[in-house]
């Protein structure tokens, strides 16, 4: 029996004249916006960065032999901000630090490097890739609810205070986040085509092998880009879970997540040196030098374990040395989360925040009307899932909300300290949820005024 036709959508979709310049317009406003905040004063971390983007100069150069890729911070921070910044540096005609700055940097963390220019131009890249997050969100709620929702979720995301922050910082959180958006826009390109009656498979293993790259491009920023895969996975197992007609798109979509993580392995290997760098003159590190010995010989597995063992120790070192914003339990850790990750790092946050106070009227405030209403948003989320189900439209609204589950499950779950970058993951589908709910609403006022915007089949 052939599958039925889909009901006609009540998804709002302009002209793709009108789509494509709203989309440059967010585009380009989010540019604007992180850019005015190129001058903000220097995080010390960011100096860390600057300090290794002399790896930039290794890996562009195909010196992916050399020894300095198994030194500490080889395998310290994570590759892809380096290569990004080095790269600004290189365009910019401005001196890339070499091994002693980083080694400087780890015996004093508030030590400088360069002129003001370099850290000016180091930022460039967060700026880019925060106003390419700002954009892959909004091309995920256009494919899960309508145009109107990409971007408002796209504009609640770019005025977040968290994600301003770091979308102009020469840190990792921008390209983590951005990529990880760009892969999950993607896969979700490949979960509605799995519900077509006759699913084009292989058009749905392409997207997902392309999700695959980004995710990797995610992970090779910070760690925190697994959560791409974590929510490919869990989209599969919906779509096998969810009833349809005829077809096998579920069964395509599955062994494209698969696809998408062995593609996400393959690319994370060839893009991190440290992954496959030999050491023919493999020795313990000199006394002086910055961090641990040398991870030596290992298989690729094995340092992919020493990189996870290594963030472990890093984050137990972090409670050691913080122990204000130690968090050990987990009653402490969904505390922090409601009121400080829907509260001062909620659109209604302060522009700034001080960490040393764990929980602040004054800052947290803004969680008494953002935290209820992401909540209502994921009820609206489910209901709104339920009716493109029963429209035999793919339910992408469950997809949506299962991303906000598993962003807010790991945080909640890991979180060691309370700081705000740790916060960063749950930001992003909570304003898509948001945007969603706000638009929905808009349109039932709408309706019971008697205006009925015009609507076309999606």
């Amino acid at each position: 029996m052939p599958p039925q036709r889909p009901a006609p959508s009540a998804r709002f979709t302009p002209p793709s004249r009108v789509r494509a310049a709203a989309f440059g317009l967010l585009g380009t406003v989010a540019l604007v916006a992180f850019g005015l905040r190129i001058g903000d004063v220097a995080f010390v971390d960011e100096y860390a960065y600057i300090s290794q983007s002399y790896y930039a100069d290794l890996f562009l150069t195909g010196e992916w032999n050399d020894p300095a890729w198994l030194d500490f911070p080889g395998y310290d921070l994570m590759p892809l901000p380096k290569y990004l910044i080095g790269t600004a540096l290189r365009v910019s005609n401005e001196p890339r630090p070499g091994p002693a700055a980083a080694r400087m940097w780890y015996a004093n963390t508030h030590s400088t490097f360069g002129t003001p220019r370099t850290l000016t131009s180091a930022r460039v890249p967060s700026i880019l890739v925060g106003g390419l997050g700002c954009l892959a969100l909004a091309a995920i709620g256009a494919m899960a609810f309508d145009f109107r929702v990409g971007i408002a979720a796209g504009v609640l995301l770019m005025l977040n205070p968290l994600y301003a922050l770091h979308a102009h910082r020469a840190m990792s959180e921008a390209p983590c986040e951005a990529f990880l958006m760009a892969s999950l826009a993607l896969a979700l390109a490949a979960w509605r085509r799995s519900f077509a009656g006759r699913a084009s498979g292989f058009r749905i293993l392409g997207l997902l092998a392309g999700a695959g790259v980004a995710a990797a491009l995610a992970v090779l920023a910070k760690f925190n880009g697994l959560l791409a895969l974590m929510t490919i996975a869990a989209w599969a197992g919906l779509a096998w879970a969810i009833p349809r007609g005829a077809g096998w798109g579920w069964l395509w979509f599955a062994t494209g997540s698969a696809l998408a993580a062995v593609t996400a392995g393959l690319a994370f290997m060839a893009l991190n040196p440290y992954m496959t760098a030999r050491d023919p003159v493999y020795r313990v590190a000199d006394p002086a030098d910055a961090g641990p010995l040398r991870p030596g010989p290992l298989g690729a597995w094995g340092r992919f374990r020493l990189l996870i063992d290594h963030r472990r120790a890093m984050s137990a070192g972090q409670q050691r040395i913080f122990p204000h914003n130690a968090l050990k339990r987990l009653p402490e850790r969904a505390k922090v989360v409601a009121v400080q990750g829907f509260g001062r790092f909620g659109p209604f946050g302060p522009a700034t925040s001080d960490s040393t106070i764990r929980y602040d009227m004054r800052q947290d405030r803004g969680a008494f009307a953002w935290l209820p209403l992401c909540l209502g948003a994921m009820g609206y989320a489910m209901a709104y899932g339920r009716m493109q189900s029963r429209r035999r439209e793919p339910p992408a609204a469950w997809a949506v909300a299962a991303w906000a589950l598993v962003s807010l499950t790991v945080v909640t779950l890991y979180l060691p300290m309370a700081w705000d970058r740790y916060l960063l993951p749950i930001q992003a589908p909570f304003s898509l949820l948001a945007a969603a709910a706000i638009v929905g609403a808009w349109d039932a006022l709408a309706r019971l005024a008697g205006w009925k915007p015009r609507l076309e089949p999606s």
